[in-house]
């Protein structure tokens, strides 16, 4: 069986999809694996690895990073609590997220993806065969129409894709894979 899941040192694909756990722990200094992934994306860029993501991406990352922010910012209440006493909560969070969407839009080696409404097939497809989550399935099923078969992710929950190559820097999905 060839080896499917590659540690953040291991020679890069031509092309790579990003899943927004990577994207979010690049973007936010307090995620876990920060460091790993900041790194890893300035090696993508000194390589002029052509990588992609799409506006499910950016829509999954926006969110974890604004309910990771507040949550950190105003601890020990929940984003929910937060949000729903004051929505405007978000206000101070939208510049980042703003120069975060500018900088990927402009990125020469970075390519955003449409969800068209033809995926939702596939990722009920997806979730059937593989037991996914809607966001995972629909990200699978973006790969599949763009003939994109590497990934980049913290999520584990892609390792029961048998034909996704998967590059992690989390040492329990490097352990399974």
């Amino acid at each position: 069986m060839a080896r499917r899941v590659y540690d953040f040192n291991a020679p890069l694909p031509p092309a790579l999809y990003w899943d927004a756990s990577f994207v979010v722990n690049f973007a936010h200094e307090a995620g876990l694996y920060h460091r790993e992934a900041a790194d890893f994306l300035l090696r993508l860029e000194q390589e002029k690895v052509m990588s992609f993501i799409s506006t499910l991406t950016l829509d999954e990352a926006f969110f974890v990073l604004l309910r990771s922010s507040i949550e950190q910012d105003y601890a020990p209440l929940s984003f929910w609590k937060m949000y729903q006493q004051n929505p405007a909560v978000i206000a101070p969070y939208l510049s980042k997220l703003r120069a975060l969407a500018k900088g990927l839009q402009i990125h020469p080696n970075v390519r955003i993806l449409p969800v068209l409404t033809s995926f939702a097939l596939p990722a009920l497809e997806f979730m059937e065969r593989y037991h996914l989550l809607p966001r995972d399935a629909y990200h699978l099923a973006i790969m599949n129409h763009y003939g994109i078969p590497h990934i980049v992710t913290m999520d584990a929950d892609f390792l029961v894709v048998p034909d996704l190559v998967i590059y992690t820097c989390v040492p329990s999905i490097l352990a399974q894979g």
